[in-house]
């Protein structure tokens, strides 16, 4: 069996490609997200990955409402805060037992609450009904 290097290049490209694709709408945190243990993190490069993460399904979600990603905003939106919200919570739960986690700061959680507030102002505006 013969592979040309184009193909080996485009399966590779599209490796890339497709998870980014997933993201550029407002789409629910997947399961192994929400259900990430938090209870073990004691480095910072692990919660500013966990923090990434997140992050990257938020964006989605506040950026500016258009005709392409209206239905995902007000169907996933309110749901994608209250989302990372609980991961977010989770962390401050574990700050009771881990010292490391105590005082963290995560970026999303601006990010979270900001989409909550953003999903109620585009409800009661009837953008999303």
């Amino acid at each position: 069996m013969r592979v040309s290097a184009f193909t080996l290049v485009l399966a590779a490209s599209m490796a890339f490609t497709l998870p980014a694709l997933a993201t550029e709408n407002c789409a629910q945190l997947p399961d192994a997200l929400q259900t990430t243990p938090v209870n073990h993190i004691s480095q910072n490069s692990e919660l500013l990955s966990l923090d990434n993460r997140l992050d990257i399904y938020l964006k989605p979600c506040l950026a500016p409402v258009t005709e392409q990603n209206k239905k995902a905003i007000c169907a996933n939106g309110k749901l994608v805060a209250e989302q990372t919200l609980r991961v977010i919570a989770r962390i401050d739960q574990a700050g009771l037992r881990n010292p490391f986690l105590a005082n963290a700061k995560v970026r999303s959680y601006a990010n979270g609450s900001a989409l909550l507030d953003r999903m109620k102002k585009l409800r009661a505006d009837g953008t999303c009904i």
